[in-house]
């Protein structure tokens, strides 16, 4: 990744005050993680054929075996566990460590909702996944992108859900929503950095709300962002494997 084509929006932030600089930095670094690699698309940054084809030096254009991949499972784990199981592992209606690939394809199926296998970013590609097939968790922000990763078994691990949304409205009462089915049924976050309400995402370009959840079992991320030319929402959700008896 060696060169970038950047947006009117990302040249804003170029020249713009030093504290802006910083949350820049924040957004970036967090967009070069799993669950935040979407932002760079959104900002319109693109890497030139010549560069996708050496590959990206972070290593997320590459698939991983099974044992790379539950190596990579472990590794998250250890850091970042929490130190009690959680209550409940919500995963959008999705069962972490149960719910099969063939019976998310039917599902996907069955909504009309089209699946690919990604070159990276997880096992399957769910695109433009309605909020409307979630009726219980009172979602506004239809998903743009799901990302799917199953273990070695073939059962789920983890999703990443990424909505977008011209205004602040829908992202924000998703982000809550959100939020507080997994402080009810998981456990309350470890960390929460914002509220994410329409006020608070519109006083700038970048600006940011985020929750984190760590359990023994369960690991969760929520984080909403003002791009400037609309919101952005990255939801995670992992099942952390268990861990070794002594």
């Amino acid at each position: 990744m060696t060169r970038f084509v950047f947006t009117r929006a990302m040249r804003r932030v170029l020249v713009s005050t030093v504290g802006v600089a910083g949350l820049f930095t924040a957004v970036m670094g967090f967009a070069h993680t799993p669950s935040g690699r979407p932002l760079l698309k959104w900002m319109g940054m693109s890497m030139p054929q010549a560069a996708s084809a050496a590959g990206c030096p972070l290593g997320y254009d590459v698939k991983q075996s099974p044992e790379q991949k539950e190596a990579a499972r472990q590794r998250f784990a250890a850091a970042y566990r929490g130190e009690r199981a959680a209550l409940a592992r919500p995963a959008l209606g999705f069962d972490l460590e149960q719910t099969t690939r063939e019976a998310l394809l039917e599902w996907a199926q069955a909504h009309g909702v089209k699946c690919t296998v990604p070159r990276s970013q997880g096992d399957l590609d769910c695109a433009d996944v309605p909020a409307s097939l979630f009726p219980g968790l009172k979602r506004e922000a239809a998903i743009r992108n799901l990302w799917v990763t199953f273990g070695a078994d073939g059962r789920l691990v983890s999703l990443v859900a990424v909505s977008r949304a011209a205004e602040a409205a829908p992202i924000s009462a998703t982000f809550r929503a959100a939020n507080a089915t997994l402080a009810t049924l998981a456990g309350p976050p470890l960390k929460r950095d914002g509220e994410g309400s329409v006020e608070e995402l519109k006083q700038g370009l970048l600006r940011q709300a985020s929750a984190e959840y760590r359990f023994q079992d369960f690991y969760a991320l929520t984080r909403v962002t003002n791009m400037g030319d609309g919101f952005v929402l990255t939801e995670e959700y992992r099942a952390l494997p268990k861990v070794a008896a002594r």
